[in-house]
């Protein structure tokens, strides 16, 4: 008797069914080099203005 083990396809980490379900939110990275004293810096300015850090950049990158 041979019987032939059908594997069933699936996406995600490891198990059928898993990960993260498509939200339909497109988004792009970036990343930025500095030095740690300019990181923390930055973090500060950010937390001050009341933003997260990528917001605080875009904003910054994006003023007219």
């Amino acid at each position: 008797m041979e019987e032939e083990k059908i594997k069933k396809k699936y996406s995600g980490y490891g198990y059928h069914g898993g990960g993260r379900k498509a939200t339909g939110i497109k988004r792009v990275s970036f990343s930025v080099s500095c030095q740690p004293e300019e990181a923390e810096a930055v973090k500060k300015l950010a937390a001050a203005a009341g933003k997260t850090v990528s917001r605080y950049l875009l904003d910054l990158a994006l003023k007219d």
